[in-house]
């Protein structure tokens, strides 16, 4: 049974684990910014197992049919990346 629960923003960020625990529970949580709902949280319902390994076999051909002229050109993240960063 899913009973809903409301909090703040603020409620959320200062008592995040205590409000994981009332998910846990399989109680969801409404979260308002100004009396105003802004987000949902719920308790995580899976389909597989977390642990099964992930197929990845077929994503050469995935994104071949995504990129059909080749990949996007541009500048790599990487690249991007190491810019952004500098000399940290």
């Amino acid at each position: 049974m899913c009973v809903m629960k409301s909090a703040t923003i603020r409620e959320v960020q200062h008592n995040f684990s205590k409000l994981l625990q009332v998910i846990g529970r399989g109680e969801e949580i409404h979260v308002f910014r100004r009396k105003i709902p802004v987000a949902r949280i719920l308790p995580f319902q899976s389909h597989a197992p977390v642990d099964q390994p992930v197929d990845w076999s077929d994503l050469p051909a995935r994104l071949r049919v995504l990129w059909k002229d080749g990949p996007p050109g541009g500048t790599p993240s990487h690249v991007i990346l190491d810019d952004l960063r500098g000399d940290r």
